[in-house]
């Protein structure tokens, strides 16, 4: 498992120097233009602020070439359509970048994110943030690092003192999660990059975090650091399905939350 975690490092970090070049030459003069200059060629995917672009996809083939290369019989699951069947119950899953729509506005909130599944259970994740250049990985007898410095999810805090982050995109979650959510927790964030944010929960940045409907892709990397940061990460009910990560105890209450509407 320490060689998948070592992967999943070089994994993110080969996505990221995809994604870098597909963007610099995407600029019209060079390195220097700026966001707004960029032609990536960017297309939306289905909500009016979901999109793809030419660096998302360099950034995912990048990665679904070196897992293929060093695990032929692992499954793999892209957010932008990459998939191969499993041979022995693991799969890797692949965004190539989470916040696309962060480079189009300059926000300097994104990252590359790869996890493992084995038997549908996150094992080992890697995220990295470009833009701090920071690394958080851990798997099965590597506890969550964030640059090689270990780190552990934040303890002690009940949910009205509690920083939680959330997405807010669609209409049908918005008015969920803040009725849910909002009266009860101390700070609720939605950041753009839900990956990132659980990588935070992890370095004990962001004390927890909770949201309806996830993908794959937004949930099993970070979802692995939780876990081995000391943390939970957790799925409760099914009308809807709750993503919910944390220390165990402001799990357990965001849970109880979440059951209780």
């Amino acid at each position: 498992m320490s060689d998948d975690v070592d992967l999943a490092v070089r994994a993110v970090r080969a996505g990221a120097a995809a994604a870098l070049d597909e963007r610099d030459r995407a600029r019209p003069d060079g390195p220097t233009g700026t966001a707004s200059d960029l032609d990536l060629g960017i297309e939306v995917k289905g909500a009016p602020t979901d999109f793809v672009s030419r660096a998302d996809t360099a950034s995912e083939a990048a990665i679904v070439a070196l897992l293929r290369a060093e695990r032929p019989a692992d499954g793999i699951l892209g957010e932008e359509g990459a998939s191969a069947a499993s041979e022995n119950g693991r799969r890797w899953v692949v965004d190539g970048i989470d916040g696309t729509f962060t480079i189009l506005t300059g926000i300097p909130n994104r990252c590359v994110a790869v996890g493992l599944e084995d038997a549908g259970a996150p094992v080992a994740g890697a995220v990295y943030d470009p833009t701090a250049d920071e690394v958080f990985a851990g798997g099965a007898g590597r506890p969550t690092t964030v640059n090689g410095a270990a780190t552990t999810v934040r303890t002690g805090r009940g949910l009205d003192a509690a920083a939680v982050a959330t997405c807010l995109e669609r209409d049908v979650d918005r008015d969920l999660v803040l009725g849910r959510l909002a009266g009860a927790v101390g700070v609720l964030r939605a950041g753009g990059a839900g990956t990132l944010e659980l990588a935070w929960v992890a370095a004990g940045r962001v004390d927890g975090w909770a949201q309806p409907h996830v993908a794959p892709w937004d949930w099993v990397p970070g979802a692995a650091l939780v876990r081995h940061a000391a943390g939970e990460a957790v799925v409760v009910g099914d009308g809807p399905a709750w993503y919910l990560a944390g220390a165990p105890e402001l799990v357990a209450a965001l849970a109880a939350l979440v059951r209780r509407g």
